[in-house]
């Protein structure tokens, strides 16, 4: 009889337990803020997205919502908005002070109703704008740029974060680990921030720096698939969270001929500024990985123009200090991607691969050149560190837009991934964190205006340099001119101007 008290008293023990952590979880999951009040916007339900954390916002006094009652929860916030809503939860609520002084961005009117919250991020060191003289207030925000104003603000606030190969890389891995945002993809997306996202990602933040430990995982947005011609039909893949084994990754193509037929370069429209803020993606590929943000230099007087700076070309194991010697490569070689589907694509979607960061990087033109429209059977990066993380990236890219493989290339992936690469992992929406933080090594920073390359060796004999003896209407087709471009741009630079674009193809407008 006392064995079965003691065994009832220790059920009763174990059940109170059970229900007081249960209660527990619930209430940090339904009551983030210690609301006061059930009372929503009114157009704000309990079960929207996001709900919870648009309610603490009016608790916290970050939002009273707009004139008429409501929230706005699907409007798309501009970088002016993101300023103050930031500037309320660094200044207002967690009582941190802004420096004094005025930010040097003509296109913010003094005295208007963001000035002063965007004069107070500059000053923090949060912002440095768009341009040396522009903010952008009208511009959307997107996921990336709010990924990197929360890092930079929780790195003021005397928080550190792993460092990574690139400012985003380091902001999504960091604001993962704390529970602000849901997912790598949301955090790297070019996507433009809703406000009851805003509401999600600011109110993880505040409960993190507010000593309240980390909260829930926040739940992820569901952006809309974009759509499709109606004579296309796509199969989606489902893949349960971002990081997996790259070889069940591979296991779970469609392995199917290629189809070449109808292929042209401008199908792919590339270089879009997709999220509106002024800067092409080329330009923020450029930005946004270059190694060292101290020695990156910006063209005051043209927006997103990059002078100068530092960037790791991880398919020769190259340092870089000018971007006019860089190509941004499309992991999966546009030319490839139409033969593994996007033959079937809109326009759109195209577009949106065309232009997708997470599937780009920064490399030499002349080993992008020596790669062109090659798979991983045929070509490899040079630097051996690289093999592993660029297989990896490749079948990540072939899995986040559905694209086939052929049986050749199956084999040598297979090969690769179950021998020397065996274990290697990859990141479904954002291939290019699959890369290795590589130690740069502290170099000079180059002068304003200066273009200079380092440890960028050439092989073979040096030819006498051509000078601006060259325009493209010598040229009868682009391929002619971007072979006379090669011959002489890694010995003297673009000495002819026939890159206009810095984008390192010459005389696009020739056949």
């Amino acid at each position: 009889m006392r064995r079965f008290v003691s065994l009832l008293v220790l059920v009763l023990v174990a059940a109170t337990l059970v229900v007081d952590r249960q209660a527990e979880v619930h209430a940090q999951t339904s009551d983030l803020c210690n609301r006061g009040t059930t009372k929503q916007f009114s157009d704000v339900e309990e079960t929207d997205y996001g709900s919870l954390y648009i309610l603490c916002m009016k608790t916290l006094k970050l939002s009273s919502g707009r004139g008429d009652g409501s929230y706005g929860p699907a409007e798309v916030l501009t970088r002016a908005q993101m300023a103050s809503f930031l500037v309320r939860l660094w200044r207002d609520v967690l009582g941190r002070r802004c420096s004094g002084g005025e930010a040097p961005f003509t296109d913010v009117t003094a005295g208007s109703s963001h000035a002063d919250n965007i004069n107070c991020l500059f000053n923090l060191g949060i912002t440095a704008g768009i341009t040396a003289t522009a903010y952008g207030p009208s511009s959307k925000l997107t996921s990336s740029q709010i990924t990197r104003f929360l890092l930079r603000t929780y790195e003021k606030a005397g928080k550190s974060c792993p460092d990574k190969s690139n400012e985003l890389e380091e902001g999504v891995s960091c604001l993962l680990s704390i529970n602000v945002i849901p997912s790598a993809q949301e955090g790297s997306s070019q996507r433009p921030v809703t406000r009851a996202q805003m509401a999600v990602y600011l109110v993880g933040f505040w409960h993190n720096l507010a000593g309240r430990g980390v909260p829930p995982t926040p739940p992820g947005f569901e952006e809309s698939t974009p759509p499709t011609d109606s004579a296309v039909t796509t199969t989606t893949t489902t893949v349960s969270g971002d990081i997996r084994p790259a070889l069940a990754v591979l296991d779970g193509l469609q392995v199917a001929p290629e189809q070449r037929s109808g292929y042209r370069r401008d199908l792919f429209a590339h270089w879009s500024d997709l999220d509106g803020d002024g800067c092409d993606t080329r330009r923020e590929v450029l930005i946004n990985y270059s190694q060292d943000k101290n020695k990156l230099v910006l063209d005051p007087n043209r927006t997103c123009w990059v002078v100068s700076g530092l960037w790791y070309s991880r398919y020769d194991g190259e340092l870089v200090q000018a971007p006019s010697s860089l190509d941004i490569d499309h992991l999966v070689p546009l030319a490839e991607a139409w033969d593994s589907g996007a033959h079937a694509w809109n326009a759109q979607k195209r577009e949106e691969f065309a232009n997708d960061e997470g599937a780009l990087v920064a490399v030499t033109a002349r080993s992008n050149r020596a790669k062109g429209a090659s798979d991983p059977p045929n070509w490899m990066p040079s630097d051996e560190e690289f093999t592993c993380p660029y297989a990896a990236a490749w079948v990540a890219t072939k899995a986040k837009w559905n694209l086939s493989v052929d049986q050749t290339e199956s084999d040598f992936l297979r090969q690769l991934l179950s021998g020397d690469c065996a274990g290697s992992t990859l990141n479904i929406r954002m291939p290019v964190l699959g890369f290795p933080v590589i130690d740069v090594p502290e170099i000079g920073t180059p002068e304003l205006g200066t273009a200079t390359t380092t440890t960028t060796t050439v092989s073979g004999p040096v030819p006498p340099n051509p000078g601006n003896t060259k325009n493209c209407s010598d040229f009868s087709t682009q391929a002619e001119a971007q072979s006379w471009y090669d011959t002489y741009f890694p010995h003297y630079g673009d000495v002819a101007r026939l890159d206009a674009d810095g984008d390192g193809e010459v005389c696009e407008s020739l056949p």
